[in-house]
């Protein structure tokens, strides 16, 4: 039997763990810790000041977000924690774009928000630096299977898909300029979904509306190129941090304290990265692929 793409996100016969809110906590300030105690006693001002609100309750908005108001405030954290090992995640997620926020706060209110390709910078790194302890320390090999199916659906959404978004996008507005139908857009849209899946994933035809279910293209246009962006930079950036020890740390604490100041490439210069290079781009997907021979290795 063949994929669908319907099958996707479909969930995995894997060992799940459920953690209580304070494991997690402990865990993700850890983690951090290991990484660099600064960004770990930063983490820990989001708790001490009590601006994280994490229990689900009836009328509470869904998802999660990060709102620093202006530099020199702690930011202000909104999660949905039921206790899923994607909630640690996200906790570790939205602490990141905290740290970045804090770390920024030497800078005026107009430059100390993260330039957009550079701020899902934190955040992601903070959910790597989280999920290499989880499995570090993991000995049983589902749980460890779990986690790598979960962070590889993951980087699939976030920059795969994200960056043929943004191939539709051009192409439809130059489509409509010279005045596409609705219909001739849908089947632009089919055929880069069918181009992105190859032959290892059927499309049936009602994906072709997919588009239209997408808000950031029409509400954010030309948005989510920063989220293919963000995450390969972070693949490659964690990859060198895994070369270089702890040496690699002050220059992350350096692009974390640009906030906006700078144009991305000249923060990215601060930790020696040229963002020009294709051999940097590429560091970022040999680790995914090292990440499915790891998966593979766990189903043997």
């Amino acid at each position: 039997t063949s994929m669908t793409r319907y099958h996707i996100y479909a969930p995995h016969r894997t060992e799940t763990k459920t953690y209580r809110y304070d494991d997690a906590v402990a865990m993700v300030l850890e983690a951090y810790r290991g990484f660099s105690p600064q960004l770990a006693d930063l983490a820990e001002e989001v708790f001490r000041a009590k601006h994280i609100d994490a229990p689900t309750r009836p009328g509470k908005l869904g998802g999660a977000f990060c709102y620093s108001v202006a530099p020199g405030l702690t930011p202000y954290v909104m999660l949905n924690f039921t206790g899923e090992a994607r909630d640690v995640a996200t906790m570790a997620h939205e602490l990141g774009h905290a740290i970045h926020g804090m770390m920024a706060k030497d800078h005026s209110v107009f430059t100390f928000h993260a330039t957009l390709p550079l701020a899902e910078t934190a955040s992601v790194f903070g959910e790597r630096i989280l999920s290499d302890a989880l499995m570090s320390q993991e000995p049983k090999k589902t749980v460890r299977q779990g986690l790598l199916l979960s962070q590889l659906d993951d980087i699939y959404a976030t920059i795969l898909r994200q960056a043929y978004f943004v191939r539709f996008e051009n192409l439809a507005h130059q489509m409509i300029a010279d005045g596409a139908t609705g219909n001739q857009l849908a089947q632009a849209y089919l055929a880069e979904l069918r181009q992105q899946f190859g032959k290892s994933v059927k499309v049936p035809d009602e994906f072709q509306w997919e588009w239209l279910s997408i808000p950031h293209l029409f509400a954010s246009p030309f948005y989510c190129y920063a989220y293919s962006f963000g995450n390969l930079l972070v693949l490659a950036l964690y990859r060198m941090y895994k070369e270089q020890g702890a040496s690699f740390v002050p220059q992350y604490l350096a692009l974390l304290s640009a906030g906006g100041a700078q144009s991305p490439q000249d923060i990215l210069n601060t930790v020696g990265v040229d963002m020009t290079s294709e051999a940097f781009w590429q560091s970022g997907f040999d680790t995914i692929r090292e990440m499915v021979k790891d998966l593979e290795g766990t189903l043997s």
